[in-house]
């Protein structure tokens, strides 16, 4: 009896300093980070980042930490976090490396995650909006979009892509769109799951794509991330080529590997460039205004950043493999 009692309470030990300690790359820094440095005004403040729900002061019953160990439970931390989608005090996060949804309150302070979508085990959550009171989950690997409450309970599955991939949700005309990589083109379903049309084909002009990825929309456009044609295209909500900007390069203003992309409430457009690890930031005319980050794994850098959303002043970057979510924030001007 001692004996049981003694190892109780040496996993208790264990889960406490699992579970309370800090890794160090998650630390806050010691001074005000912003971008661009002084004497420039500030325009971007980093703010926090988080891997795990605990990271975030969400606490798990001591009994419950100690079950995940006895029991092997997976671990709540990101593997490979890609896409990012925000709704008010909720958070979504795609992460193909654990092939889950991790889904976060940040008013109830609760975590969920989802693993399966009806009998299918989740293959490559790559995709994901928040739209009329669903979530939309893009795998990949099972060339389907899930449809889920936001308790995470399956509600559809809108399938007959080759490899469905960026998401983006307008909440006015309450349309899905959905970017199908390997067919270059964009699908636009409603609410339904009905698919309305398509448009786009493979090629270099306008309107055409090569192998696109995420998107959002903004402002009644559509920004698409022409991924393999190293540009960034807009849209109107029919699909109608509005503009286009970019070019592959090494240079400031020049896109090596795009990825997310994002407009904050300015009309500024955020790329996230894996090959960069930055994210850039450019007018509506795709002149570069501003460019943060690095490669590092200290607060403010990058790891191969994907995902971008923004969501009013804050701009959250899918920190793929620094395995993290880092949140900025947008303080005004250009």
């Amino acid at each position: 009896m001692k004996t049981a009692l003694a190892l109780i309470a040496l996993l208790l030990a264990v889960a406490c300093d699992r579970f309370d300690e800090a890794p160090p790359d998650l630390a806050p820094p010691a001074e005000d980070l912003v971008w661009p440095q002084p004497p420039e005004p500030a325009r971007i403040r980093f703010l926090f980042a988080f891997r795990e729900p605990e990271d975030l002061g969400f606490t798990r019953s001591i009994f419950g930490r100690l079950w995940s160990l006895i029991a092997g439970e997976d671990s709540r931390e990101m593997v490979r976090p890609y896409a990012i989608a925000v709704d008010g005090g909720e958070v979504a996060i795609a992460d193909p490396g654990a092939r889950v949804v991790h889904l976060y309150d940040l008013q109830q302070r609760e975590y969920g995650r989802i693993e399966k979508a009806g009998d299918d085990a989740l293959a490559s959550p790559v995709g994901i909006a928040f739209g009329d009171g669903r979530l939309y989950v893009a795998d990949s690997v099972l060339a389907r979009v899930f449809v889920f409450d936001r308790s995470g309970k399956l509600l559809q599955t809108i399938g007959d892509m080759k490899r469905p991939t960026g998401l983006a949700f307008d909440p006015a005309t309450k349309r899905l769109y959905v970017a199908d990589t390997l067919k270059h083109e964009i699908d636009v379903f409603d609410a339904g799951g009905t698919k309305l049309f398509s448009f786009g084909s493979r090629g270099v002009a306008a309107g055409e794509f090569n192998y696109p990825t995420h998107m959002s929309i903004w402002d009644s456009r559509l920004y698409v991330n022409d991924t393999m044609n190293f540009r960034i295209q807009s849209f109107a909500l029919d699909g109608s080529p509005l503009s286009v900007f970019g070019s592959h390069g090494d240079g400031s203003g020049d896109l090596a590997q795009p990825k997310g992309v994002a407009a904050d409430a300015a009309g500024h457009i955020y790329v996230a460039d894996t090959l960069f690890n930055r994210v850039q930031i450019f007018d509506p005319s795709g002149a570069l205004l501003l460019a943060f980050g690095g490669e590092g794994i200290g607060a403010g850098q990058f790891w191969l950043p994907a995902g971008v959303f923004i969501d009013e002043s804050r701009v959250y970057v899918a920190d793929s493999y620094n395995r993290r979510i880092q949140v900025f924030e947008y303080i005004g001007g250009v």
